[in-house]
């Protein structure tokens, strides 16, 4: 047995790269993250977020810090444990500059109802930060047992000695700084307590297989670590280099994964002209600027070796010209492909409407007009996975944080039409009774019906229209339409086009309890441990509008009431307007928005 202890030491100051690291565990992308940074210091709660420098600069007083962070509510039992210290000495990381101090908060502090929920988290995150730099150190204390298989019939160990086993353990002694950041791992081991000498008994034995995995995929902040160590981009470039390689198509899902048009742009750039793909052309060009910034080199020698370096790329690229196109041609087809179409033995392909909604349709169009449906949520990415029963490529739809995996477009539609309606009550718009059963035309429903993918997202769209026929009263039934999304709707659909979204995961169960206002039954969904309680889907509706408030724009998550008057203030009054919106555009037009944010938020808004 061996014991030990390890002294854990609290981390340096945000720089921008450890910063978008911090972020992006809490699940912000580089971009949103650098964007709700920027937003936060234009407001005047946090210092520069574009900084190298990782020592604070002698003219912060910490403790003059921390006592303006003691006066919030927040905050202040932590601050004021910190003041209680004897001494306050803040750590430091290795990089020293002066242009711009480490991220840390100003004394300016923000009430919560001040910010969206995304700025909050993010500010609090930068408090904690610089808490974190002023706390002490914590302590573990390590253990390490091992065991010796005696008196074996056989040699089982190594160079055919005994067999050993170890076992480790470790437990928080000193809480220290995990105390006000606890954002860092503080999991605990433990092994049993046993005396050195002592024998023990086997009383059970199990083996493993296992085999050597491949490396994981950089995550945004790790590529942007990578870019910082090969002089690629800088601290203000290289969270807007990853968003343009979004934004074109280079890239997808997260963590970031090349697409079918990348690989082949890599390919061709690779055959044609490899230079253009090569690091060390855009470090040196990086460096370059950096000398003429330091006085180094002049601007006129560096500008005219790029001009050469570039002509002769392009001229390689120029001369290929036919062959890269028909290679990124190809490619840009592949990117698309789900499977083979079961009405012609074409090829299924994601396609994108006229109206900005995707869908599956077949290569031989026109000859086969073979479609499917797809949530009118968020982006199809296509995954690896396939269906064994119809050789499909699974898809996911991303949406942000409110990504989720669609499967089989085809298993989804005919899970649909398999599925009866459930008929729960009465429609408010037409109905006083009605023949129950499934009503016809689903399909034609899902390009108008609101698609929410996550439980606890209640947004919802209701549409009514008066019946034709006064004669004729529908009923509400749960319905599940083929794109995947469910709904409360009338029977009676078209003719009446009363709906109410439900969530799109979990099973639905219709209770017994009744709503005395609607006489409707209570809907409970069962997703994951707890259960959600909807209640009468009506109610549950009503409760949405009230809780959006005056404003719209402010019932999207993201959007707090600053952001909204800045909105209006570029021309964006309503979610409609919202949506009509160009990102590129509207991010020009509102200071500390970026494109990939105004996309999410329309995401948000379907």
């Amino acid at each position: 047995m061996r014991r030990r202890d390890r002294t854990d030491e609290p981390p340096a100051p945000f720089d921008t790269t450890q910063f978008i690291r911090a972020a992006s565990s809490q699940g912000y992308s580089a971009q949103s993250a650098m964007s709700t940074a920027e937003d936060l210091y234009t407001s005047g709660f946090i210092t520069y977020p574009r900084t190298d420098n990782t020592v604070y600069p002698d003219d912060l007083d910490e403790r003059e810090l921390l006592e303006e962070l003691s006066a919030g509510r927040r905050f202040g039992d932590d601050a004021e444990h910190l003041l209680g210290l004897d001494d306050v000495e803040p750590t430091e990381g290795d990089e020293e500059t002066t242009d711009h101090p480490p991220i840390h908060p100003t004394g300016e502090l923000p009430a919560p109802s001040e910010l969206s929920d995304d700025e909050w988290e993010l500010y609090e995150l930068v408090v904690r930060r610089f808490l974190a730099t002023c706390a002490p150190e914590a302590e573990w204390e390590h253990l390490r047992v091992v065991t010796e298989i005696a008196d074996a019939d056989e040699p089982v160990g190594i160079d055919d000695g005994p067999l050993r086993l170890k076992s480790n353990g470790k437990r928080l002694v000193e809480e220290g700084y995990h105390a006000v950041y606890p954002y860092l791992s503080t999991n605990e081991s433990f092994v049993p307590d046993v005396r050195e000498g002592e024998t023990l008994s086997v009383t059970e034995t199990r083996s493993a297989a296992k085999r050597t995995q491949p490396p994981r995929r950089y995550g945004q902040s790790r590529l942007i670590e990578t870019m910082e160590d090969l002089g690629i981009g800088t601290k203000s470039t290289r969270h807007n280099t990853i968003q343009k390689l979004y934004d074109r198509g280079y890239i997808e899902s997260d963590p970031p994964r090349p697409t079918g048009l990348a690989e082949a742009v890599v390919e061709a750039s690779e055959e044609f002209a490899d230079r253009i793909v090569s690091d060390e052309m855009t470090a040196q060009l990086e460096a370059d600027m950096q000398a003429i910034a330091a006085g180094e080199k002049r601007f006129e020698a560096v500008a005219d070796e790029s001009r050469e370096m570039l002509a002769a790329v392009f001229d390689e690229l120029a001369d290929s010209r036919e062959a890269v196109g028909d290679h990124l041609q190809q490619s840009l087809k592949a990117d698309k492909q789900l499977g083979p179409c079961p009405e012609c033995g074409d090829t299924l392909l994601v396609r994108k409407s006229r109206s900005g909604s995707y869908f599956v349709g077949c290569d031989g169009y026109p000859d086969c007009e073979y479609t499917l449906p797809l949530p009118s949520t968020g982006k199809p990415l296509i995954l690896d996975d396939d269906c064994e029963e119809h050789g499909l490529d699974h898809v996911k739809m991303l949406a942000g944080r409110k990504t989720f995996v669609h499967g089989c477009p085809q298993c989804q539609a005919d899970e649909a039409d398999e599925q009866d309606d459930e008929v729960i009550g009465v429609c408010p718009d037409c109905g006083e009774s009605a023949a129950r059963g499934a009503a016809d035309g689903d399909e034609e429903r899902e390009r108008g019906a609101s698609d929410p993918s996550a439980p606890e997202d209640r947004a919802a769209t209701a549409v009514s229209r008066e019946s034709s026929d006064p004669s004729e009263h529908g009923e509400l039934a749960i319905k599940r339409l083929r794109s995947g999304s469910r709904l409360v709707g009338c029977t009676r659909y078209p003719d009446c086009e009363y709906s109410l979204p439900l969530p799109r995961r979990g099973e639905i169960e219709v209770t017994d309890g009744t709503c005395e206002e609607h006489d409707l039954p209570h809907l409970v969904v069962h997703s994951g441990e707890e259960p959600w309680e909807l209640g009468c889907p009506i109610c549950n509706y009503r409760e949405f509008q009230s809780r959006r408030g005056d404003s719209e724009l402010e019932a999207i998550d993201g959007i707090g009431e600053r952001t909204a008057e800045k909105l209006k203030d570029a021309g964006v009054d309503d979610v409609s307007s919202l949506k009509e919106m160009e990102p590129d555009a509207l991010a020009d037009r509102v200071d500390g928005v970026g494109p990939d944010t105004v996309r999410d938020w329309q995401a948000k808004a379907d």
